[in-house]
């Protein structure tokens, strides 16, 4: 009879408030929480985790070849997220590890809604003036004038599983123009037939034209720094951009001196380049600036789905029951 040891590894948040899959996973084996360093090497995070065959994984650290390579014995990584950028899943299949992930569904709603939370956030100057209203400072609230987004133009960069959702939230609350642009298409024609009056438009026509901007591409070559001091050179005057994504989608100094010129209104964050971002980062130092702590699915309802979906694949993975099939967006989308 196998006997199971399960890493959970760089989550802050799995079975922290749900107890209850930390208690339904102890009934399967040992568990043990780890926090490494992002950035450590394949080999060393194998040694580290020596023994243990089940793996439930945060976005860090990066699971390499060389990591698989070292780890034979591992015989199922469940990601406690949407996406494997940080999996090598061809290593993994080598060595017949299998990789298992929350749909992406789970985080849909959570995601984008987090976007515009930022958003507003930036917009309408809420942290400062509330710092102002502690500090006692109530009658200087003239300073913290913003502006509406009723009417407005926007654009949404990558259309996938959550800028789609963005897309749709833009559309319906505010009323305004809405574009989208993916460096990577892979949101179903389908969906453009449902949503008529999004218009799809080239990277450069959006970065002129759209007043507000939600960056949701996922991060590749294709996407690495969409966000520079070139492209930061079309945008209207006085934008506003909210990411809800990648940290390294943006230049983050191209960025800050778009900040400090003017040409960028305000920026909500919830990602950074690295994690966790440290206390003297000049993002944190500016008030048109918010840098949330890659909360955006931190919902009750999201961090339960996902706890749900990591504690069943184990289950049914030792059990040998056929494992929950992802449901994805374009199976959504393409339902009769």
């Amino acid at each position: 009879m196998t006997k199971y040891n399960i890493a959970i590894v760089n989550s802050n948040s799995f079975g922290q408030v749900y107890t209850q899959h930390i208690e339904r996973l102890e009934k399967i084996g040992t568990v043990k929480r780890f926090m490494v360093d992002q950035q450590i090497p394949g080999k060393e995070l194998a040694e580290l985790l020596n023994g243990f065959n089940i793996i439930i994984a945060s976005v860090t650290p990066n699971f390499t070849r060389e990591f698989f390579e070292n780890k034979d014995e591992l015989l199922l990584l469940s990601r406690h997220g949407i996406g494997y950028n940080n999996v090598d899943v061809s290593a993994a299949r080598k060595h017949k590890t299998l990789v298992t992930l929350v749909s992406p569904l789970v985080e849909r709603d959570a995601v984008a809604e987090n976007a515009f939370t930022n958003l507003l956030a930036v917009t309408r100057k809420t942290v400062p003036a509330y710092n102002n209203v502690v500090a006692g400072e109530w009658s200087n609230r003239a300073a913290f004038q913003g502006t509406n987004l009723t009417g407005k133009t926007f654009g949404v960069i990558g259309v996938g599983n959550i800028g789609s959702r963005v897309a749709e939230l833009f559309q319906g609350a505010f009323h305004g123009r809405v574009l989208v642009t993916d460096p990577e298409p892979h949101c179903p024609d389908n969906w453009f037939a449902d949503n008529p009056k999004i218009e799809r438009v080239s990277l450069e026509t959006l970065l002129k034209e759209s007043d507000f901007i939600s960056l949701n591409a996922s991060l590749n070559d294709t996407s690495i720094e969409i966000i520079n001091e070139n492209s930061l050179k079309l945008v209207k005057d006085g934008v506003y951009i909210t990411n809800a994504a990648r940290g390294a989608l943006i230049n983050e100094d191209a960025m800050l001196n778009a900040i400090k010129n003017g040409t960028v209104a305000g920026y909500g964050t919830d990602t950074m380049i690295d994690e966790p971002v440290k206390s003297d980062h000049p993002f944190l130092k500016n008030d048109r600036i918010i840098v949330t702590p890659h909360t955006s699915a931190y919902t009750n309802d999201c961090l339960f789905a996902m706890g749900e979906k990591c504690v069943g694949d184990v289950e049914n993975f030792i059990n040998h029951k056929p494992l929950i099939r992802e449901i994805t967006l374009t199976d959504e989308l393409q339902k009769n």
